[in-house]
């Protein structure tokens, strides 16, 4: 999964809940410069930063946490 976040300047973050198979990806995406825009400063899941800022999508149940700064 890549992901093209697109944020307002104004907003601080949103949240989405993604559903593939048995497993959850709760997203929140992070307005952190707080200039909005579409790309991806730091992408983490479960709190671990992904340098490749993708993640293979996984049919095992869990729910992963995905944060995306932009």
């Amino acid at each position: 999964m890549r992901l093209k976040p697109c944020i307002p300047n104004d907003l601080a973050e949103y949240k989405v809940r993604y559903e593939y198979k048995t497993s959850v990806y709760n997203i929140t995406v992070k307005n952190v410069s707080k200039t909005g825009g579409v790309a991806v400063k730091k992408f983490k899941v479960n709190g671990e930063e992904i340098i490749e800022k993708q993640v293979k999508l996984m049919d095992n149940g869990r729910i992963y946490e995905v944060e995306v700064e932009v």
